[in-house]
């Protein structure tokens, strides 16, 4: 089995709900609005953005999604270049940031976390006015053992803070292991719209790499 970073596909994540008109677009490096967004508010998290996510959220303000790689702080072996990811949503006030919720993943030894940005999307799946942030990435690593294909969904369910959820598939490499997938307790919780949303998320993910 092959895998291989997908190309961005700018299409699959502009969205615009006529319900609760909240208007979504991403850039990437490629764009000029890539570039204003970085000199109008900064960079605000380690290594570059590969992607960056802006979402006007009418009665809720304008949130920005940034995607960043660094240079591995670690030791590993994978990749001739590895990197560690950083991503986090932010919040746009008075000309600067306030961040809402971050995340991040080490390469390590022989194991490199890769975005997978085709799957990296901004949708209001139950339709609340309010949109959920998937962030889907994968755990590559040498040897045979199952590798991990993660979509992890930002909510703000009406408060100030924002709250994750996570649903994990195991990529099995030996016939004698056996494809599983676990959600945690937060993702249980999930209308079910958004659960369904994060699960076809993953279940392409994971045809596109197969």
């Amino acid at each position: 089995m092959v895998f291989r970073i997908l190309l961005p596909v700018v299409a699959c994540l502009l969205s615009l709900s006529s319900f609760a008109q909240i208007q979504t677009a991403a850039y990437f490096s490629s764009d000029r609005k890539f570039d204003e967004i970085i000199e109008d508010l900064g960079n605000p998290l380690p290594g570059n953005p590969v992607m960056i996510v802006q979402s006007f959220v009418p009665n809720y303000g304008s949130y920005v999604w940034f995607l960043n790689e660094s240079k591995a702080a670690q030791p590993a072996y994978l990749d001739d270049n590895p990197k560690d990811l950083h991503a986090g949503i932010f919040l746009e006030d008075h000309g600067g940031l306030i961040s809402k919720i971050t995340f991040k993943d080490f390469a390590k030894g022989l194991a490199q976390p890769k975005y997978l940005i085709n799957y990296c999307e901004v949708d209001d799946a139950n339709m609340d006015g309010f949109p959920e942030f998937y962030l889907t990435y994968f755990e590559e690593s040498d040897g045979l053992d199952a590798k991990p294909l993660k979509v992890i969904v930002y909510t703000n369910r009406g408060g100030k803070t924002f709250s994750k959820s996570k649903i994990t598939c195991w990529i099995p490499f030996q016939e004698e292991d056996q494809y599983r997938e676990v959600k945690d307790a937060n993702f249980n919780l999930l209308p079910k719209q958004i659960r369904l949303k994060a699960e076809k998320l993953l279940q392409d993910a994971k045809n596109q790499m197969n």
